[in-house]
């Protein structure tokens, strides 16, 4: 029998019985490994060597700031700051959650705990104030997929680590998507604010402002820190992830009080419950990733591309649907470990830019975080909105058609993504 077959039928089927992504992944290959009658020690060996990179140091500790910055009261300087932004607009609270989104998971990196910390305030405050439950929860859900976008973002980390991508590039590359997203989230949440007469906001005060500011200055530092740092070449994108969970210590523990031992103590095992997952998924993946290298798939991709010759924009159009569909059931560090390998012969034999493809790829795969059944977003909050997960699916719909309007124009405008790497920091380029 063809080992490929193999490897990819049993993978797929263990997945469509309900298997976990991480054990699919190790099970498939292990099938392969003894078919082959390779030596097992390749087994422990791939993994310990997939995990055994100091670039992928900076996802735990990029996970344990997003837990940090909720447990340390910053996401609550951070929510004032953006509500003082937009005084009396109908509609300021929808206004406030995607721009608490934007400073938020500009520094957490992770759209997960952009729901659990804004969500946990803005969707209940919402309801209160005569938002519809659905409205909040579709609205809250759409924003946090900027998380993944802006930097740091640990899907980004993952995708460069693994792709031997510059980092700092790709953290440059997604600010401009990023804030695209974010502002045709605006947008819209104006229109629909005036289509249904939504609550008006507080009236705006300068004096507000600045005190929200001079709150919430020292929290946005985290991403001075993080893109000041690797743009001015002081340190990697691994030491700028401890150097922000240091600087948000100080913070919690020092400046505002708000940590204790305890707490900290607890904060470190929630975070580890997060990584757990993620770094095993890692690891088998690398295992796949090995075997897939083992059977030449990639280089088999590779020159079925260049025998096409497909254009380069048919190539992309192609990896936007496959990551919006394999996004839509499954993790979005999986599906990059699972695809990077295939994917990346395709794109170098077309020609593309390795750093333009990672920011489609990334900024795809986050949508999946708000469709079922995988949408970790869009369950989070539909548990906190108390709707049922088919009505807050229904709701944002119509986000996911304004995020899919963002991703054509990154596929077919792609100096609107590659502007500032080329401009602030050529020397990252490929």
């Amino acid at each position: 029998m063809n080992p490929i077959l193999v490897l990819f039928g049993s993978f797929f089927l263990m997945l469509f019985l309900g298997v976990p992504i991480s054990f699919s992944l190790g099970l498939s290959s292990v099938m392969v490994i003894l078919m082959l009658d390779i030596p097992l020690s390749i087994i422990p060996q791939t993994a310990y060597h997939g995990l055994d990179s100091f670039v992928l140091l900076a996802i735990p500790f990029f996970m344990l700031l997003g837990v940090l910055m909720t447990a340390g009261s910053l996401t609550d300087r951070l929510l004032e700051l953006a509500g003082s932004l937009f005084g009396k607009s109908r509609g300021s609270t929808g206004k406030v959650n995607i721009a608490a989104s934007v400073l938020f998971g500009g520094v957490s990196g992770s759209a997960v705990a952009d729901v659990a910390g804004i969500g946990a305030v803005l969707i209940r405050a919402m309801i209160k104030e005569g938002y519809t439950a659905e409205y909040a929860v579709a609205v809250t859900a759409a924003a946090s997929t900027v998380g993944i976008i802006l930097p740091p973002s640990i899907f980004l980390v993952v995708y460069g680590s693994l792709g031997n991508i510059s980092i700092g590039a790709l953290f440059l590359a997604g600010i401009v998507p990023g804030l695209l997203i974010s502002g045709t989230q605006l947008i819209y949440c104006s229109y629909l604010a005036r289509r249904d007469g939504h609550p008006r906001g507080q009236p705006f005060s300068f004096p507000r402002f600045v005190k929200a500011f001079r709150k919430g200055i020292l929290p946005f530092g985290i991403t001075i820190i993080v893109i000041g740092g690797i743009r001015g070449g002081w340190f990697t994108a691994t030491e700028a992830a401890v150097i922000a969970v240091l600087y948000a210590l100080a913070l919690g523990f020092i400046i505002y009080r708000t940590i204790s031992v305890k707490r900290f103590f607890a904060v470190l095992g929630e975070a580890t419950e997060y990584l757990g997952p993620t770094l095993f998924c890692v690891a088998m993946g690398m295992l796949f990733g090995w075997v897939m290298s083992y059977l030449d798939v990639p280089a088999l991709v590779g020159d079925l591309v260049k025998g096409l010759e497909l254009p380069a924009i048919v190539i992309l159009l192609f990896i936007v649907v496959l990551f919006v569909v394999v996004g839509t059931f499954e993790s979005g560090v999986a599906s990059i470990v699972i695809f990077l390998p295939i994917i990346q012969p395709m794109t170098i034999a077309a020609g593309l830019d390795q750093v333009h493809v990672g920011i489609i790829v990334c900024t795809t795969l986050a949508m999946g975080l708000i469709t079922p059944p995988y949408g970790l977003c869009l369950l989070l909050a539909s548990k906190i909105g108390g709707i049922s997960i088919d009505r807050a699916f229904f709701a944002v719909l119509p986000w996911i058609a304004v995020f899919l309007s963002v991703v054509a124009v990154m596929v077919f405008f792609p100096d609107l993504v590659l502007a500032l790497p080329r401009w602030l920091a050529p020397e990252f380029m490929n």
